[in-house]
């Protein structure tokens, strides 16, 4: 896992994959479990299915900074794609990187530019499986959990109750849950 200290996470989405939202509902589950935590979120007038990118600290003391975070401990991906977007932050990323990919594949192609610990999950099928839509930020967040030992599947699945009506929250739920249990690591340690 990741030294103690500030845990800085970047997530690169699409525009209406969820990213931003990602990052508010682990911010929010680290507050409720009395961590403090940051999440910024940053684009521009794109539309959707533009590159986006949230940025989340946690951590056991005050976050002082607000800038973006350059070299993240953990860079989320939700789209295959923007790995040779960002090939820059991936490159920089220090211990994990968290991609939705249908298999092992993907880590050959990130190998040339990442020599972490690469975490794995087809969070676009578990999506399509549950809630019949492409949204993959619960399902990032449960293979994010993997990784993170900070904030628990539990402590989300109470800001999910909470920010969603009944079903959705439901579905989401064993989104996250099966996510969770789908992560495949590969490297690093």
């Amino acid at each position: 896992m990741i030294e103690e200290g500030i845990y800085e996470i970047t997530f690169l989405g699409r525009g209406g994959q969820g990213a931003v939202t990602a990052a508010q509902m682990l911010a929010q589950a680290a507050i409720n479990k009395g961590l403090y935590a940051l999440a910024n979120p940053e684009f521009g007038p794109e539309r959707r299915g533009a590159p986006v990118r949230a940025y989340l600290r946690v951590s056991r003391d005050v976050i002082e900074t607000r800038e973006p975070i350059i070299e993240p401990n953990i860079l989320l991906v939700m789209h295959p794609d923007l790995l040779n977007y960002f090939s820059d932050l991936v490159s920089r990323t220090r211990d994990y990187l968290v991609v939705n990919a249908k298999d092992e594949s993907i880590i050959s192609k990130v190998r040339e530019l990442f020599d972490g610990s690469v975490v794995y999950l087809d969070a676009y099928a578990i999506a399509m499986k549950h809630l019949g839509r492409p949204i993959v930020n619960t399902a990032m967040i449960g293979g994010l959990l993997r990784v993170l030992d900070i904030i628990t599947p539990e402590d989300v699945e109470v800001v999910i109750t909470k920010n969603f009506p009944g079903k959705i929250a439901k579905l989401n739920i064993e989104v996250l849950r099966e996510a969770y249990n789908a992560v495949r690591v590969v490297g690093g340690d």
